[in-house]
C-alpha cells in the first residue's frame, strides 16, 4: 500500500512523543515519571459540567445536531465569551462549534484562509497545532521574534520588518502562549492592529488561555479599530473547563466566514460536533459556580508560576522569564551547556522527569542571529501539576545541573 505523499509535508506536535517516552521510562526504571512535558490542567472539571455531560449521554441525547453546532450552545458559547471582550460584540452567528478540539478548529481555519504556498508569520516558538494545520493547507510559515527579557512579548519592530519582507498575508498571535506563558502587551497589540489593517492582514489568534491571564485582564486584538473583519479566533473550553479529552473547539469570527467556508468544511470534516458534550456545556458554561471555578484554577496556577519561576532563577545556569498567563514557562538553558534537546533526555532518563525541548515549539525555523534553530537552547515545563509534584521535579533539575 502506498500513502499519499502529502503525509510528508504535515507538522506534528512532539509533546506527545514524549509522552511515549515517559512510558518507556517508566517501564525501563520500574518508577514513575514526573509528567510537565503535556498542558493537560490536573484539575477535574466542575461536578455540574461532569454531571450535565453525564445526563445528556443517561437522556440518550446522541443524534445527530447542526454543522455549526447547536443553537442553544452557540448563544451559550457567545455570552461565555463575550465576558472576555470590551467592546467586541459577539453573537452565536459569530460562533462555530468544532468536533476534535482547538486543533480541529485550527485546520478549519487554515484550509478556509490559506492557500498553497501562502506566507503565514507565526511567532518563533509556538504551539506545533498551528503548524500543522498551516501544513495541511499548503502554506508556508516564517517566524517573528519574542522578546526573551520582556517577559515574550511582541517584537513589534521585527514583525513589521517581516510583514514587509515576505509580504505575509496572515499572521498566527498567541496569548497567553504555549509555550512561553507570555502575554501580549496593549503596545504590542495596538501596533499588530495597526500594521493589520495597513497591510491588510488576517490575523488568526488562538484564545484558548484566555482564563489564566494571572496579572492583567485578558486583552484581545479583536477589541482594536478595524480588527472585527480581519481576525479569526481559536477558542474552546479544553484548557479554562479543564475538558481537553472531550475534543471541542469554537471558532470566533465575521458571520459570512462561520455560515460560509466554516460551515462548508466542518460538513466534510466531521459532519457535526458531539451532541452530549455541547449539552452539557450550554446548560454549564456561564453557571457562576463554574466560573468561580475558573478564577479559583488561575490564582492556583498563578501561585504555581510563583514558586517555579523563582526556584528555577535561583538554579546555575538557568534564566526563567515571568509567565503572565497560560500553565507554562519556558527557561532559557544556555549556560548550563545543555541543548534543550539533550538536558530532555538527560533528564528523563537520569531523574524520571518529563519536560519538552524548547526545540519542539521552533518548528524548523532558524534565528539568523545564531543559525541555530529557535528554541535550541530552551525547555517547556507545563505547571499543570500539583506543587507537590513541582518541587520534586525542580529539585531533580537542580540536582541534575549541579551534579553535572
Amino acid at each position: 500500500m502506498k500513502y499519499a505523499c502529502g503525509l510528508d509535508y504535515l507538522y506534528a506536535e512532539g509533546a506527545f512523543v514524549w509522552g511515549d517516552y515517559a512510558i518507556n521510562q517508566e517501564k525501563e526504571s520500574g518508577q514513575p515519571v514526573l509528567r510537565l512535558q503535556i498542558g493537560q490542567p490536573d484539575f477535574p472539571p466542575h461536578r455540574l459540567v461532569r454531571q450535565a455531560i453525564a445526563e445528556a449521554y443517561l437522556e440518550g441525547k446522541t443524534g445527530y445536531g447542526s454543522t455549526l453546532g447547536l443553537e442553544p450552545v452557540r448563544k451559550e458559547v457567545a455570552k461565555e465569551v463575550q465576558r472576555y471582550y470590551k467592546k467586541a460584540k459577539i453573537s452565536k452567528d459569530n460562533i462555530a462549534i468544532t468536533s476534535g478540539g482547538g486543533k480541529a478548529a485550527i485546520c478549519v481555519i487554515c484550509r478556509a484562509l490559506i492557500n498553497k504556498k501562502d506566507r503565514v508569520l507565526v511567532p518563533c516558538y509556538d504551539y506545533p497545532g498551528h503548524l500543522g494545520g498551516i501544513s495541511d493547507a499548503g502554506g508556508i510559515w516564517l517566524p517573528y521574534k519574542l522578546l526573551e527579557k520582556k517577559n515574550y512579548d511582541i517584537d513589534v519592530s521585527d514583525l513589521e520588518k517581516q510583514i514587509k519582507k515576505i509580504k505575509a498575508k496572515f499572521v498566527f498571535l498567541l496569548s497567553p502562549s504555549n509555550p512561553t506563558g507570555g502575554v501580549a502587551s496593549y503596545q504590542s497589540l495596538e501596533r499588530l492592529a495597526f500594521l493589520a489593517n495597513k497591510f491588510d492582514l488576517t490575523i488568526i489568534t488562538d484564545e484558548i488561555y484566555r482564563g489564566h491571564v494571572f496579572e492583567e485582564k485578558f486583552l484581545s486584538i479583536l477589541d482594536f479599530p478595524g480588527m472585527a473583519k480581519r481576525t479569526v479566533i481559536i477558542d474552546g473550553p479544553g484548557k479554562r473547563n479543564c475538558l481537553p479529552g472531550i475534543r471541542v473547539g469554537y471558532i470566533i469570527g465575521p458571520a459570512s466566514f462561520i455560515d460560509g467556508p466554516v460551515k462548508k468544511i466542518s460538513n466534510v470534516r466531521f459532519s457535526c460536533p458531539p451532541t452530549p458534550e455541547q449539552l452539557g456545556l450550554a446548560k454549564t458554561i456561564n453557571h457562576p459556580q463554574v466560573i468561580k471555578y475558573i478564577d479559583e484554577m488561575k490564582n492556583e496556577f498563578k501561585k504555581r508560576r510563583d514558586y517555579v519561576v523563582k526556584t528555577l532563577n535561583t538554579i546555575p545556569g538557568i534564566f526563567c522569564p515571568n509567565s503572565g498567563g497560560a500553565f507554562y514557562v519556558f527557561p532559557n538553558i544556555l549556560k548550563t551547556g545543555y541543548t534543550g534537546e539533550k538536558f530532555a533526555k538527560k533528564l528523563l532518563k537520569e531523574k524520571n522527569v518529563c519536560v519538552l525541548p524548547g526545540e519542539s515549539f521552533g518548528g524548523g525555523m532558524r534565528d539568523p542571529e545564531t543559525g541555530k534553530p529557535y528554541g535550541t537552547y530552551s525547555i517547556r515545563i507545563s505547571i499543570a501539576s500539583s506543587i507537590e509534584t513541582l518541587k520534586e521535579a525542580l529539585k531533580r533539575i537542580r540536582d541534575l545541573i549541579v551534579k553535572k
